[in-house]
């Protein structure tokens, strides 16, 4: 019997529990609570008041769990007290593995990229919307100079939050600057929907561009840190890029077919979405590491591994990754060092990196998209139909690359699409410049503009613009590619702003203006395409150390440096 103030210890393997107390003649329930740090769950059909406290230890495995009776009408029941592993804060059915957690973890980060989609989507149609006397959504119409700057200050404002991100990541984790991001975007809807001057409309797209700016060089970073192979890693980074052109898509069908304000319910339901669902997602060990946090450290891999049962820590890859971050902690605590980077190995780490980022930016997808109005004139279908041809052709490329992307070697895949893609736009080139000249008849001079733009776009989608962000991770030592992946992304987000902003002032000034922009993204292609084959190390089913090797990082000895390698990850440190 119980009386009243007295404590009953319990001890469990899990911080999660099941307790229930039953009273001892009628076996009815009596109360619940939630104790503060261990979530533990009972239901309740009387009034007695119980409190719970939880105590824990980092060094023990059982945590010890007190119920004190705070009434005198607990008297005369018995306490029953229910050991299961019920993790509240998983939300994951107790069969989830850790490669489908790992999966649903990308794909609610990738609802960021894909609101990114839907902001860069909507533009194009909307332009024209606030230019309208009689359609606009504004106080005023606006002219087209004022509209020029709407894709301008989303592309300006995504350097910015490419170039903080890296450090961000670093230091508050990339879960965190995901969740900003998600915040953001939610202010960049609001804007829209409650803006009624174009200065608001430049707002939104200064929040949306911060947040998508940091979310595509965060996200790689956060699914390189969760994942448990280097394969695994790949092919999650390959849905980004299909994540993206699918809000793209959808964003231009949003925009051309449905009503202005139903578009901004959307935008923000999509990020509500992403803001509602993210913070129950565990940070990555990675970051817990570089904070010496052993105990969040083993809940965030065992949580991303998907150990569930004690038993399951047992397991012998549960183990040695397990004993790999433990190494990595026992060589930061004694101040052990790596081998300091040579200059020739940092500038060539450099140079891959700014390769891949600035030239997937300056082949054209985006502009071409912006401004296919102007590309295809008065060729291939009605304005809209074009629009959604060109991105449904980007879709078919990111599709085909999460596909078969991650079974072909990294250099032939980078290779043959950039030459592809760049062999589509050097015949639109000349077509634009002599197919006068070709007499290929009224049928290929009205759809064949519109064939080679969307041919150019699948290959992009395909190769060039997803290959950037996964050639990247596995190429660089983790802290170097957080850093150098930040600084470029930036750069390239920045040329980009200017090739948008000095589009119409070339058209209007130079003559082939259109002709020009494509051979820079013809000459932009070729470029990755050929200068890939001698600089870049294939990475695919290699050993970090032989990729190290490869780009000249070796010690004394001649060996390339593996060490605080975590699970096939590069983590050297600078």
């Amino acid at each position: 019997m119980l009386t009243l103030g007295k404590y009953i210890p319990a001890y469990c393997s899990s911080r999660h529990l099941n307790c229930q107390l039953y009273e001892n003649t009628s076996g009815h329930s009596l109360r619940s609570f939630v104790a503060p740090r261990i979530g533990v769950q009972v239901v309740a059909h009387t009034g007695v008041l119980i409190s719970g406290r939880a105590f824990s230890s980092v060094n023990c495995r059982c945590f010890p769990l007190a119920l004190r009776f705070g009434s005198a009408r607990t008297q005369g029941f018995w306490i029953k007290v229910q050991f299961s592993l019920n993790p509240i804060r998983m939300c994951l059915p107790q069969r989830v593995g850790g490669p489908a957690i790992q999966s649903i973890a990308t794909a609610l980060g990738n609802i960021l990229c894909f609101n990114f989609g839907l902001m860069f989507g909507i533009t194009p149609a909307h332009m024209s919307l606030y230019e309208s006397e009689e359609r606009t959504p504004l106080n005023e119409a606006t002219d087209p100079a004022g509209t020029a700057w709407l894709t301008g200050y989303l592309f300006l404002s995504a350097a910015v939050g490419a170039l903080v991100s890296g450090v961000l990541a670093l230091k508050i984790g990339p879960k965190s600057v995901l969740l900003c991001s998600g915040l953001l975007q939610i202010s960049a809807w609001a804007c829209i929907h409650f803006g009624y001057d174009i200065v608001h409309i430049y707002a939104s797209r200064l929040f949306a561009g911060v947040a998508s700016g940091a979310a595509f060089v965060v996200l790689p970073i956060f699914i390189n840190e969760i994942a448990e192979t280097r394969e695994k890693a790949a092919r999650l980074t390959f849905t980004i890029e299909l994540w993206r052109t699918l809000g793209i898509l959808m964003g231009l069908i949003l925009g051309f077919y449905l009503p202005y304000d139903l578009v901004n319910i959307v935008g923000c339901a999509v990020s509500f979405v992403f803001t509602m669902t993210f913070p129950f997602v565990q940070e990555s060990p990675h970051y817990y590491l570089r904070k010496n946090n052993v105990a969040c450290l083993e809940k965030s891999l065992r949580w991303y591994r998907g150990i569930r049962d004690i038993d399951d820590r047992e397991k012998p890859e549960y183990l040695s990754e397990l004993a790999e971050f433990q190494a990595e902690l026992r060589s930061k605590e004694k101040n052990v060092g790596t081998t300091p980077m040579s200059h020739g190995y940092i500038i060539r780490l450099t140079f891959v990196s700014f390769l891949l980022t600035v030239c997937a930016k300056l082949s054209g997808v985006f502009v071409e998209l912006n401004y296919a109005a102007d590309f295809l004139g008065r060729t291939g279908y009605s304005t809209e139909i074009n629009y959604v041809i060109l991105a449904s052709a980007q879709c078919f490329g990111a599709l085909l690359a999460r596909l078969v992307g991650p079974h072909l070697p990294r250099k032939l895949l980078l290779c043959l699409s950039s030459l592809f893609a760049a062999a589509a736009v050097i015949a639109l080139a000349l077509f634009k410049g002599y197919g006068d000249l070709w007499l290929l008849g009224n049928w290929a001079n009205r759809y064949l503009p519109i064939i080679l733009l969307a041919i150019q776009l699948a290959f992009v989608s395909f190769g060039l613009y997803p290959l950037a962000a996964v050639v990247s991770s596995e190429v660089l030592p983790t802290k170097l590619h957080d850093l150098l992946y930040s600084l470029a992304s930036a750069v390239s987000w920045l040329l980009l702003f200017g090739m948008i902003e000095a589009f119409n002032a070339v058209k209007a000034t130079v003559a082939p203006g259109l002709v020009l922009y494509l051979w820079v993204f013809a000459g932009a292609s070729i470029f990755v395409g050929l200068i890939s084959l001698p600089i870049l190390p294939e990475t695919r089913n290699r050993r970090p150390s032989a990729v190290q090797r490869e780009l000249g990082y070796v010690d004394d000895g001649g060996v390339a440096k593996g060490s605080a390698a975590t699970n096939g990850h590069i983590s050297t440190h600078i």
